[in-house]
């Protein structure tokens, strides 16, 4: 496991890692119009913290330390960044196409 490659996707978003214990706490803090699909999410490990900014909503994700939920925990996080990335990417593209809609329209005659 090459640390560069694990925290590579969520670097832009994390904040701080911190340890408690036996635990390890990763802080996160993603835009506001993020979602954070329940599928992703294990409802023990995740606190959203109310300091966050008005453009920004922040997660403490808390995971027990050993090599399983670190992965898991890990592998969470990514696929909250791929899917929110995937969603903000397909909406920039139904804006275009929209655009482009709205070009041939204004430029034709029916």
């Amino acid at each position: 496991m090459s640390l560069y490659k694990e925290f590579g996707p969520i670097f832009p978003y994390l904040t701080s890692i911190r340890k408690l214990e036996n635990y390890l706490s990763f802080d996160i803090e993603f835009p506001k119009k993020w979602k954070v699909p329940k599928k992703y999410v294990i409802e023990d490990q995740v606190v959203e913290r109310t300091e966050a900014s008005s453009e920004s909503r922040s997660f403490s994700f808390v995971c027990p330390f050993n090599e399983n939920t670190l992965e898991e925990t890990l592998k969470n996080l990514k696929s909250i960044v791929s899917f929110n990335k995937e969603i903000e990417e397909k909406e920039k593209l139904f804006n275009s196409k929209v655009m482009e809609l709205k070009n041939i329209f204004e430029k034709q005659n029916l």
